[in-house]
Order: structure tokens, then C-alpha cells, then sequence
């Protein structure tokens, strides 16, 4: 009897020791899996709180910068796929971190009227999400299944390269040759905004430009009903 109740004592304690290693190893590690689909749904969210890509309204000009839920913040980077990137190799890191990554303010998007909207803050992101007639993030059914377009989540419809222009109100045209001249287009916002107190205005893409589309097609675009039409085929 003695036996038994010893035998039984130390499959106890083994079967402790066992799950406290277990989840210890699941509250610190994150295997690949793990982190691409928390990347993936961070991704996605992130999409449908500014209804942006193919699902949404708006395009996002790259390069961007993510925040992490660390107070960190990425790189400049240059497509859906290196912000999915980013966020796997932060999570791998940061297995126990809680919260969601965001796109760092400011931030550029183009709608399909070829206005450029800069968004700086929380209110102006959720301000551009509500003016949004679509709402085709609420039927799809999340990024991975269900609803409308399946378990995969297409990020992206096109995406802007550079040079490219863009006109204030007063005629004025911005050429962005480069990533570093996106510096320049705000200042000339702020500029234009200091000198025209409460006059609403969004600067407009000059035509013609080109566009990469998801499949890596270059497109030329050559007027507003154009870009129009190619948002609306990625629908």
C-alpha cells in the first residue's frame, strides 16, 4: 500500500512538474505559426480601422512606419508584406507583449478621386473610416475564412510609385521623386493651411501616374474616372 501511495505521489509531482514547463513554454514562446497568423490578424485590423486596401476605400502610399504595443517602432517599410514581416519578427521577440501594432502617424492615403489625405491622429483615422461608403470588411468574415473572399485576405490593390505629383488648391505642384520628399509635401500642407484658415481641401494626384497593382502589373493611370474604375475592379 505504502508502494502504491508513493508511485502515485511521484506521478503527481511529475505530472505537476510537467504542466508548470508547459506553460511556462506557452506564456514565452511563440513558435513561426504563432507569430505569422498574429501578424496576419494584425494586418487585417489594421486594414479594417482605416478601410484600407482592396476591401476598403483608400490606398496606403508607402513607405510606412508600424508602432509596436512595446513603445517600439519598425523601419521604413515598403509593402503589406514587410509590415507582416515586421510584426512576425517582433512578435517572435516579444511572445508575451499584449496588444496590437498600428501604423505610425503620419501616415499617407489615396482615395479614388486621386486626393491625397494625411492622417496624423486617431480622429482624423476614424473620421476617413466612417466617410468610407464601403463596408466590405464586415462580410468577409476575418483573415482567415468565412464570408466574402474566402480564408485568404487580398491586402492590396495598388499601389503608387514614385515620381509622382500632386497639386494644392492654388495651383501649386509637388513633385515626390522619392520617399524623402513626402517631408516636403506635408510642410507645404501645413504651409498652405496657416495661410488659408478653416478652408477644408485635400491636394490631388497630377495625372498621369503609375501604379503597381497586387499581381506586380504596372498600370498608367491617366485620369480620376480611371483610378476610379481600377479601384473599383479590385472590388
Amino acid at each position: 500500500m505504502k508502494s502504491i501511495h508513493l508511485k502515485f505521489s511521484f506521478l503527481m509531482l511529475l505530472f505537476a512538474g510537467l504542466f508548470i514547463v508547459s506553460c511556462s513554454k506557452d506564456s514565452s514562446v511563440t513558435d513561426e505559426a504563432d507569430a505569422s497568423a498574429y501578424a496576419e490578424e494584425a494586418i487585417y485590423r489594421t486594414q479594417e480601422s482605416g478601410n484600407l486596401g482592396r476591401l476598403g476605400c483608400y490606398e496606403l502610399v508607402f513607405p510606412v512606419k508600424v508602432n509596436f504595443p512595446d513603445s517600439t517602432q519598425s523601419g521604413e517599410l515598403d509593402s503589406y508584406e514587410d509590415i507582416k514581416t515586421a510584426i512576425k519578427e517582433w512578435r517572435l521577440d516579444n511572445p508575451r507583449t499584449k496588444g496590437r501594432p498600428s501604423l505610425a502617424y503620419p501616415y499617407d492615403v489615396i482615395n479614388e478621386d486621386g486626393e491625397v489625405i494625411t492622417i496624423t491622429n486617431r480622429d482624423e483615422e476614424k473620421a476617413l473610416r466612417e466617410a468610407c461608403r464601403k463596408n466590405l470588411f464586415g462580410n468577409h468574415g476575418g483573415p482567415f475564412g468565412g464570408g466574402h473572399g474566402g480564408g485568404h485576405h487580398p491586402k492590396l490593390c495598388f499601389k503608387v510609385e514614385f515620381p509622382f505629383s500632386v497639386m494644392l488648391p492654388d495651383s501649386t505642384i509637388i513633385t515626390l521623386n522619392s520617399k524623402e520628399d513626402r517631408k516636403t509635401l506635408h510642410e507645404a500642407i501645413r504651409t498652405y493651411k496657416e495661410a488659408h484658415p478653416g478652408e477644408k481641401f485635400r491636394p490631388e494626384l497630377v495625372f498621369p501616374v503609375t501604379v503597381t497593382m497586387e499581381d506586380g502589373t504596372p498600370v498608367t493611370v491617366n485620369s480620376k474616372e480611371e483610378l476610379k474604375a481600377l479601384k473599383d475592379s479590385c472590388n
